[in-house]
């Protein structure tokens, strides 16, 4: 029995961004967080990640006040522990550069073009933990009013406008890139659908 197409695209709308958050909430938490405290000297006590202890011993914690938390001890300098707090969503922020890079390198199709379209957006991630910068909690309605990020960089020496500016210029160049490759791709498509059958 075939499923109607109306339900299997109402499914794929639901299922697709909330593996997209997941997967992208593992990758800010274990390698942003976690893979730079461990390069700092520190070592990782647990990952949360939404709501979900996964390391040391999978357990339900309850809906949390945040996506995710990878807790790093003993970072020896506090130069590591701000560059460790900055790679969370550097790390995120890199993989939607290198995956839409990718699109526009090659032509991708099916499964593995989706996947990259999916990544492409995580650039989202950087933009919006640096929303409490300008007032504003990271998801609007909720979640923190810190800006880890921000917070950071300017620890680290970077001014405050500065840092903005680059987020808000990067995100708009990485979603005008993602969007421009999309409409593309649409476009190719129309222009080889109406191609006279050889």
């Amino acid at each position: 029995m075939r499923v109607p197409r109306a339900i299997a695209i109402a499914a794929a709308c639901v299922t697709l961004p909330l593996l997209n958050l997941i997967v992208g909430t593992a990758c800010h938490e274990v390698i942003g967080h976690g893979m730079t405290g461990l390069l700092c000297g520190g070592r990782i006590r647990f990952v949360e990640i939404l709501g979900f202890e996964v390391w040391p011993r999978p357990t339900w914690l309850g809906w949390p006040d945040a996506y995710g938390h990878c807790h790093i001890q003993a970072i020896p300098t506090h130069t590591g522990e701000l560059a460790m707090r900055l790679g969370g969503s550097l790390s995120t922020w890199l993989v939607s550069v290198l995956a839409i890079t990718a699109l526009w390198v090659r032509h991708w199709r099916g499964l593995p073009r989706l996947a990259l379209v999916c990544l492409g957006t995580w650039w989202i991630d950087l933009l919006t933990y640096t929303l409490p910068s300008w007032g504003f909690r990271r998801s609007i309605l909720w979640g923190p009013v810190h800006s880890e990020p921000y917070q950071a960089a300017t620890s680290l020496g970077m001014p405050g406008a500065l840092f903005q500016a680059l987020v808000v210029v990067s995100s708009t160049l990485l979603a005008g890139a993602l969007i421009l490759r999309l409409l593309r791709d649409r476009a190719s498509v129309g222009r080889r659908n109406d191609e006279p059958p050889p």
